[in-house]
C-alpha cells in the first residue's frame, strides 16, 4: 500500500512569445485527437489547447478557499525602514505557507524547420512549505505535498502525503554546485557574488538536482529573484517519455506576492554538448489556501523530521566533494524508494543509530565512484 501511495503521488507531482507570421496550412481544432503538431502547421503556438490535449495529471482535488490576507513576512517585508539583505530574507521566507500549485509547461518552439511540438504539460498539488532552518546567511524551504483525491462515484480518497523538493538558499555562495551530463555533478567556484543568493534545488530523496545563483529585487508590490541560467538535468516529466536530449538549460525567476509566489523557468532543451533542440516556458503557481487541514502532514514532518535530517547531512558530507557521480538505480530501484520506504520504517522505529547506518549504506551503494 505504501509504495502504491507513493507512486501514485509521484505521478502528480510532480511543475516567451514566438509567432509565425507567414500564412500556413492550418491544424483545425476539430482535428486535436491525438494527432501529432507541428511548428509549421500553426501561427500561434502559445495558443495549442485547441490542437493538441493536455498531459499530465487527470485527478480532481478538494475545493479550497484561496487566502485574502497576506503573510507575516510579506508584511514585514513592506517595512522601508529594513536594509537590503534583510528585505532578501523575508522575500525567501515569504514562500512559506499552505499552498494550492499548478504545474505548467509548453514547448514552445524548435531548431528543426518543422519541429514536433511536444503535448502541454498540467498537473497540480496541494502542499505546505515549512522553515528547515534559518540562519543569517542560510535558509532552507522543505515542501512537503498532502493531497486528496475525488474519485467517479464522488468519493474521497486520502490523505496521500509526500516529502516533495527542497530549496536552500546560501547569502553571497562563490561555490556553486553544477550538474554536468548523466547524474554527475561538479562544484564550481564563481566571482562577483556579493548581495546575491544562491538557490540550490533538491529532490524528492534530497539528491541533488541544480544550482543558481542572482539578486532579489524589490517594490511594494512583489519582490522578484532572476537565475543566472545553469545546467539541470532532466525532471521526471520529460525523462519519462523523452529520450532525444538529455539537458536543460534552465534560467528560473521567483516572483513573491501578496497571495502567494510564483516560479517561472525559461528552458533550452540541450543534446550534448551543445546541440540546442528546443525550448519550453514553466510556471508554477503557489496560492495561499486558508481551509484545507494539512494536519496530517505536519504530523508526518513531526514523525521524520530527525530521519530527513540525518538524510540531508549524508548528502552534505557527499556534496563537499569536488566531484559527485551517482547510479540511476541500484537492485532495479531508484533512491527515492529506499529513502521513502526508511521513512516510514523510521516512524514506527526512530532509531537514530540504526538508521544512520542504514542511510550511509543506501547512499553509497549510489555512488558511481568509477565515473
Amino acid at each position: 500500500m505504501y509504495k502504491s501511495n507513493i507512486m501514485k503521488i509521484l505521478a502528480y507531482s510532480i511543475i516567451i512569445i514566438t509567432l509565425t507570421t507567414i500564412q500556413v496550412s492550418h491544424i483545425n481544432a476539430d482535428s486535436k485527437n491525438g494527432k501529432d503538431v507541428y511548428q509549421n502547421q500553426i501561427n500561434w503556438l502559445l495558443d495549442r489547447f485547441k490542437y493538441q490535449d493536455v498531459r499530465g495529471g487527470t485527478t480532481k482535488g478538494l475545493n479550497v478557499v484561496l487566502d485574502t490576507v497576506p503573510s507575516n513576512n510579506f508584511v514585514k517585508l513592506q517595512n522601508k525602514k529594513l536594509d537590503k539583505k534583510n528585505k532578501d530574507r523575508l522575500a525567501i521566507l515569504s514562500m512559506v505557507g499552505e499552498y494550492r500549485v499548478g504545474f505548467e509547461f509548453l514547448e514552445t518552439f524548435g531548431s528543426e524547420q518543422n519541429y514536433k511540438l511536444d503535448k502541454p504539460y498540467q498537473s497540480w498539488g496541494t502542499e505546505m512549505v515549512i522553515v528547515v532552518k534559518d540562519e543569517p546567511n542560510f535558509i532552507s524551504l522543505q515542501h512537503i505535498m498532502m493531497m486528496y483525491f475525488k474519485n467517479s462515484d464522488g468519493s474521497t480518497t486520502g490523505p496521500y502525503i509526500q516529502k516533495h523538493w527542497r530549496q536552500d538558499w546560501k547569502y553571497e555562495d562563490n561555490k556553486i554546485l553544477n550538474y554536468k551530463k548523466n547524474k554527475i555533478w561538479e562544484t564550481n567556484e564563481v566571482e562577483n557574488t556579493k548581495n546575491t543568493w544562491s538557490q540550490t534545488v533538491y529532490q524528492v530523496d534530497d539528491s541533488p538536482r541544480y544550482e543558481s545563483f542572482g539578486n532579489w529585487v524589490h517594490s511594494s508590490s512583489a519582490s522578484r529573484w532572476v537565475s543566472q541560467s545553469t545546467p539541470r538535468p532532466l525532471p521526471r516529466r520529460e525523462f519519462s517519455i523523452r529520450d532525444d536530449y538529455n539537458l536543460l538549460l534552465g534560467l528560473n525567476k521567483i516572483t513573491v506576492m501578496s497571495w502567494g509566489w510564483v516560479m517561472e523557468e525559461m528552458n533550452e532543451k540541450i543534446v550534448i554538448p551543445n546541440n540546442f533542440l528546443g525550448s519550453e516556458y514553466g510556471i508554477a503557481r503557489y496560492q495561499r489556501i486558508s481551509n484545507y487541514d494539512f494536519k496530517p502532514a505536519y504530523d508526518y514532518w513531526d514523525k521524520t523530521k530527525d530521519y530527513w535530517s540525518i538524510v540531508r547531512n549524508k548528502w552534505s558530507d557527499v556534496l563537499s566533494n569536488k566531484r559527485v557521480c551517482l547510479l540511476k538505480s541500484v537492485d532495479g530501484k531508484p533512491l527515492y524508494l529506499y529513502k521513502f520506504n526508511l521513512a516510514e520504517d523510521y516512524k514506527s522505529n526512530p532509531n537514530n543509530e540504526q538508521v544512520y547506518k542504514k542511510v550511509n549504506n543506501i547512499v553509497a551503494k549510489f555512488i558511481d565512484n568509477d565515473c
